[in-house]
């Protein structure tokens, strides 16, 4: 059965090679090409992957288009080992979780994770709505059905909610292709090579168990280990990096003003508004380079508020938000933004200086990331002598049993001209406390 998919997916008719830095040759077949032709798709060569982290890793500036090439590689190499398990019982599926993948990241922003969680906030849509929204009405669509792939069936792997658990589970879950791609090319293009990991081992040693999750043989629990840790360290070391973050939020406040005193066609504020961008194809336009170009012409518009502009500014020529004030810690418990004392006394601190400097001079930065998940349809499960399945966290001899839940990430961030500044007014208030 696995012999038929692999002919039909990798025949030489119809088949165009794509050579990929990570993963080397990657086979596409009809249906992803004419895919990866649209202009939707076209927009992701435009949208980096680590959106602003070049400010700090220069060679950072790999794109989402690259990325969604490697994950349809992965999935296909994963969902033809599962289907020779006998677990994905068709081509048809093998080739329906591979479009999933391909267009898994359709919908995000112009610098993706910088604008999103304040979009988010502006119109209530997530970059998961958008992918729908594309997919499912531009000629995407089209593109799927005359293959005989039903959209709603791609859209509802990407989006987590596909009757076969699975299915969801190799697109999202603490080991999906998503992860398992990311990681190796963002650790390549910033240098940092805490992101390494084992991919044939892992890839090789997949199973299911016995209630049909995402599991892994005894044999691949070292490749396994080293992927969480590799997680935890470039979340520490790349995509929580405090001048990362610090840009990622000052131009997501940018944006945010942006949204609030503009009404270009590119600044959509509702689900209307990105209707319209499918229906006449603009969105196709809607990415970093647009937004980089907009934000420069409005630096040098005279009639630019002065305020927007200084945060322009700051931007274009690294001269953001840095770090006042650092409360960042581990923990096995969910951050309680409401009770926790590091997070309140932050909020007092900014409170204070609010009345010597600007609300958009600061920012106060909070996430609470899971570092582990205990969801056994999440976290994967380890085959103990080919019989008994574990979750990873209960295996007291593993490193990972051992690692802290959740990190906390508490920062109080200032423009750097008025890092100095604020300082001052901090040491000055704790002498007239002590």
């Amino acid at each position: 059965m696995l012999y038929k998919h692999r002919n039909k997916l990798h025949s030489k008719a119809g088949v165009k090679k794509i050579y990929d830095e990570v993963h080397g040759y990657i086979d596409l077949t009809d249906v992803e090409l004419q895919i990866v032709d649209t202009p939707h798709f076209q927009r992701l060569r435009f949208i980096k992957q680590l959106a602003v982290a070049w400010y700090v890793y220069p060679g950072a500036t790999h794109t989402r288009f690259s990325h969604s090439l490697g994950v349809t590689h992965l999935m296909g190499l994963i969902a033809e080992n599962l289907a020779d398990q006998g677990y994905i019982h068709s081509y048809e599926d093998v080739q329906i979780l591979r479009l999933a993948a391909l267009l898994h990241d359709i919908g995000h922003t112009p610098f993706s994770h910088a604008i999103e969680p304040m979009y988010r906030n502006i119109t209530g849509v997530g970059h998961e709505e958008i992918s729908r929204l594309i997919i499912l009405n531009s000629n995407i669509r089209d593109i799927l059905n005359y293959f005989g792939y039903d959209p709603k069936t791609v859209t509802a792997i990407i989006e987590g909610r596909y009757k076969e658990p699975l299915y969801n589970q190799l697109l999202s879950s603490d080991i999906d292709v998503d992860r398992m791609d990311y990681l190796i090319r963002d650790a390549l293009h910033t240098g940092v090579t805490y992101g390494i990991i084992d991919l044939h081992r892992i890839i090789s040693t997949l199973v299911i168990d016995g209630d049909g999750n995402l599991a892994i043989l005894d044999k691949g629990i070292d490749a396994l280990e080293n992927f969480y840790l590799a997680r935890l360290h470039m979340y520490r070391a790349v995509y929580y990096h405090k001048t990362v973050v610090g840009y990622e939020t000052l131009l997501g406040r940018i944006y945010e003003m942006l949204c609030q005193h503009y009404n270009d066609v590119l600044l959509p504020k509702s689900v209307n508004d990105i209707k319209k961008l499918i229906a006449e194809g603009s969105i196709a336009l809607w990415h970093d380079d647009w937004l980089m170009g907009y934000i420069v012409n409005l630096y040098r518009d005279p009639s630019t508020h002065q305020k927007l502009k200084e945060l322009i500014e700051a931007f274009l020529f690294r001269k953001g938000y840095k770090v006042l004030l650092d409360m960042s810690k581990f923990s096995d418990q969910p951050l309680d933004i409401e009770e926790d004392r590091d997070v309140n006394r932050l909020k007092t601190i900014t409170n204070n200086l609010e009345s010597n400097l600007s609300s958009h001079d600061l920012a106060l930065f909070i996430d609470d990331i899971r570092v582990v998940e205990e969801d056994p349809h999440i976290t994967p499960k380890v085959i103990l002598g080919g019989k008994q399945s574990i979750m990873l966290t209960n295996i007291e001899t593993s490193v990972i049993s051992r690692l802290p839940r959740r990190y906390h990430v508490k920062r109080l961030y200032v423009l750097s001209k008025n890092w100095s500044k604020a300082m001052d007014i901090i040491r000055s208030k704790v002498r007239l406390d002590a």
